[in-house]
């Protein structure tokens, strides 16, 4: 049989450049069976073993970075956040060992209610975690699980997004230099026929991304009765209130909307503002995001390509029936393609719910601002939707903004800073709605999720005899 390849195309010349081979249905069951072979050698090592060899994986992380840097900045078009990420790892390793030893402690026996019997929990890995993980920021997105995974004891297999595959050559390099944690790591490379592949061989399977991907792969994995944690799409929303400072404000908006190109889970995609204050916030807002470039513009612009060129087509869609609903473009609106496609920041008012650009994932730096009168008004808008991700509040004090986010329906609420779910990792939280299923990926539960609960229980009771059997 001929060995199936395919092709990734370059963001910023729109050149399909690149060509790996996809791994078929027969290397994947084969990747999964090498990693449960190999996992229980890796759980006998026990905290301390594991923990010293992923801390030999985070220098091997330093020691290549210039090599993971150059293929994640051709994968993605971006610079600054390529370079970002592909250091962010160690930090990833550092959080997870820091968690370990609370996580993963012996449990002592305790006493039951019934009298002479003893118990405790004997936490138990699974043997393969599949983990599936997105094109928007490939190296933090694949690890972010991988990481915690393996600190549980787990062995994984990865399979990247095929829109950006180039990061894995050097992933692999990265991780053949630590053999304890090279021999439960292997990447499957192909397109989502191999991540329902995956499915079918692991032992647990986690997925970053779209919806309609994460219901697909929770169905899967429903017929195989394991367990699927799901971390998908957001329209995160802010609430400014009229107490707040705008200026802040109006740089928190702007920089959340328009960072990584708009192309994140948790980028800010809906704004509500007082309306009391909704004409100097929309002037501050509108003179500083006239600032703004993209790099098709000038190479040291803040915004980038697509990563997935079908993606502007998206956010073409949603301004396109903005403008035919009413909304009006006060900034930007073009899709400018150069070989590469980008959008130019966009700001829009007029904005309703009836429209597109106000309830489904837009992903792309665009920014609709809606007044409201009322707080209950602007919690109810926030709280409209299919997705419950993470949400955010900027308001004069701190106390007027903790009781508007104890109201919002969302897994995670940033107060006078939007969007923190992006690099603050120490707080348990869950998606709520169609964002995503499962327990957190955040704090000590990123590792005890890996872990199914075993009782073992003991009676020092002396014997009973027959007669204490029979029915009277």
């Amino acid at each position: 049989m001929a060995t199936e390849r395919m092709r990734a195309r370059n963001p910023l010349t729109g050149i399909e450049d690149y060509e790996f081979e996809v791994s078929p249905r027969a290397a994947v069951r084969a990747a999964c069976e090498a990693i449960r072979a190999a996992q229980p050698a890796w759980q006998a090592l026990g905290v301390d073993g594991r923990a010293a060899a992923l801390r030999a994986l985070a220098g091997a992380f330093e020691s290549h970075a210039a090599d993971l840097f150059a293929a994640l900045s051709a994968d993605t078009g971006r610079h600054r956040i390529a370079k970002v990420e592909a250091g962010a790892v160690q930090g990833m390793i550092a959080h997870a060992l820091a968690n370990a030893p609370r996580v993963l402690a012996p449990d002592p026996d305790r006493p039951a209610v019934v009298p002479g019997i003893v118990g405790h929990r004997q936490l138990v890995p699974y043997p393969v975690v599949g983990v599936i993980a997105p094109w928007n920021f490939p190296v933090v997105l694949s690890m972010i699980d991988t990481i915690p995974a393996l600190v549980a004891g787990c062995g994984v297999v990865l399979k990247p997004s095929e829109v950006t595959p180039r990061y894995v050559e050097p992933l692999r390099r990265i991780f053949a230099a630590v053999p304890e944690v090279d021999a439960v790591f292997r990447v499957v490379l192909g397109p989502g026929s191999t991540g329902a592949d995956l499915v079918d061989h692991a032992d647990a399977i986690v997925c970053t991304g779209s919806v309609r991907t994460g219901r697909i792969v929770a169905e899967h994995a429903a017929r195989r009765f394991i367990p699927a944690f799901l971390e998908l799409g957001g329209k995160d929303p802010v609430i400014v209130t009229r107490s707040a400072d705008l200026e802040r404000a109006a740089t928190a908006v702007l920089r959340a909307s328009i960072l990584a190109s708009g192309q994140a889970c948790q980028s800010l995609e809906r704004v509500y503002v007082d309306r009391a204050v909704y004409e100097p916030f929309m002037q501050r807002l509108l003179e500083k995001a006239r600032g703004v470039k993209t790099t098709a513009e000038d190479p040291h612009g803040q915004v980038g390509p697509f990563i997935m060129a079908r993606q502007a087509e998206i956010v073409r869609e949603h301004l396109a029936d903005a403008v035919a609903r009413g909304a009006r473009v006060e900034l930007g609106g073009r899709i400018i393609e150069r070989g590469g496609v980008w959008a130019e920041v966009t700001v829009l008012t007029g904005v309703t719910h009836a429209m597109k650009v106000m309830t489904e994932e837009t992903f792309g730096p665009v920014i609709p601002v809606m007044p409201y009168d009322t707080l209950d008004d602007a919690i109810r808008l926030a709280n409209d939707g299919d997705y419950g991700l993470s949400a955010n509040v900027i308001a004069g004090t701190e106390a007027e903004a903790l009781a508007i986010a104890e109201r919002l329906d969302a897994g995670f609420v940033s107060i006078n800073e939007i969007s923190m779910s992006s690099f603050v990792m120490d707080y348990e939280w869950e998606s709520f709605r169609f964002s995503g299923l499962g327990r957190s990926r955040m704090g000590p539960s990123g590792i005890a999720r890996y872990l199914r609960v075993k009782a073992i229980v003991t009676s020092r009771n002396p014997p009973g005899d027959v007669s204490t059997m029979a029915d009277r």
